[in-house]
């Protein structure tokens, strides 16, 4: 029995559709989106969380199975402790059947560290008293400073400063000079764009946001390049074609890789936003705007930046040189499938 599994594909591979025909109203709206995010992050400030403000984490476990997140929020509130600067998380501890938790109280701006730990032992006392003494666990209160918060943050602010500049050297070398400051350009708007989107609905800034901030640079650098190539391979086999031109077919070209690969990406994304909670729920959600601005920037930023700094080099007549332009050139867009074909069965 003879299977075949065919390519799933959205877009007919004749396509072509003009993305160039308005690059200016794409790059003029994302200029806007990215200054409103600066003057959002700059006035209403980043939502630092306990990672980099600092504060204390009260951990502890239960076999009381009425007490859940929603009850627990409530008791830590009637302390007196502010709704927005604490946090609380659920696990279920398999090991002996227990509910276990953990309340992370964040330090407020101005806030003494003292403070917020004497907040966390009146929680601790507030809870063995409301849950009754053999009902309560404490496994540990843990105290965090906002010193070790901040080198964090200078240590990951350093880690994107690098990766810009990396990704510069290579897209300069693996291309020519049309390309790199266009990637760059397209990697600054998507984090500055992500950024003022998290800040906008009030998400914390934490640890695993950098983390996030920098799988967005690496996702949104792949696709760039992409089509990138794509643009390259296009204008090398067709030398006379206008780059307008050249960069529309390739974009078109392409358009099944990255939707498919976006989607299924928003998929993965979706399921641990839904269902990963805590700090997973804030990556999977600062992921999920990275992949859908980065797609759209591949196209709508990275592309028009590629075809502006062409039209600026040509009319300076600065000369472009391409270090794998024999390699390129020598490749086709399209191998067909080899067929083997069975020898006949000699007749006995």
């Amino acid at each position: 029995m003879k299977n075949k599994f065919g390519n799933i594909t959205f877009f007919p591979h004749t396509l072509r559709i003009d993305f160039m025909k308005h690059r200016k109203l794409s790059i003029a709206l994302s200029s806007v989106l990215v200054l409103a995010s600066i003057v959002l992050v700059a006035v209403r400030g980043l939502n630092y969380s306990i990672d980099f403000l600092g504060g204390s984490e009260v951990s502890f476990s239960t076999p009381d199975q009425s007490l859940n997140s929603d009850k627990l929020r409530e008791m830590v509130t009637n302390v007196g402790i502010n709704p927005n600067a604490f946090e609380v998380n659920a696990f279920e501890d398999t090991a002996e059947g227990n509910k276990a938790f953990v309340v992370r109280i964040q330090r407020e701006k101005g806030q003494a560290e003292e403070a917020v730990s004497g907040a966390a032992n009146t929680l601790v006392g507030h809870l063995r008293e409301g849950l009754g003494t053999d009902q309560f666990v404490l496994d540990s209160v843990t105290n965090i400073s906002g010193k070790v918060g901040k080198e964090e943050e200078n240590r990951g602010y350093l880690a994107l400063l690098l990766s810009f500049v990396g990704i510069l050297i290579y897209v300069w070398y693996r291309f020519d000079l049309r390309f790199a400051p266009g990637a760059v350009l397209c990697l600054l708007h998507d984090v500055i764009l992500a950024l003022g989107i998290m800040t906008a609905l009030g998400k914390p800034f934490t640890v695993a946001s950098i983390a996030a901030f920098l799988t967005i640079v690496g996702y949104s650098i792949n696709d760039t390049v992409i089509i990138y190539d794509r643009i390259r391979e296009t204008t090398l086999h067709n030398p006379r074609m206008a780059i307008a031109d050249a960069v529309n077919q390739s974009i078109s070209q392409t358009l099944n890789r990255t939707f498919l690969t976006s989607l299924t990406s928003l998929f993965a994304l979706g399921v641990l936003m839904v269902w990963g909670g805590g700090s997973i729920e804030d990556f999977a959600m600062t992921m999920l705007i990275g992949v859908i601005v980065g797609t759209y920037s591949s196209v709508y930023v990275a592309a028009p930046a590629a075809l502006g700094m062409d039209e600026f080099l040509r009319k300076r007549g600065v000369k472009l040189s391409d270090p794998n332009k024999k390699k390129v050139a020598q490749d086709v867009d399209y191998c067909p499938p080899v067929v083997l074909k069975r020898r006949p069965e000699k007749s006995s």
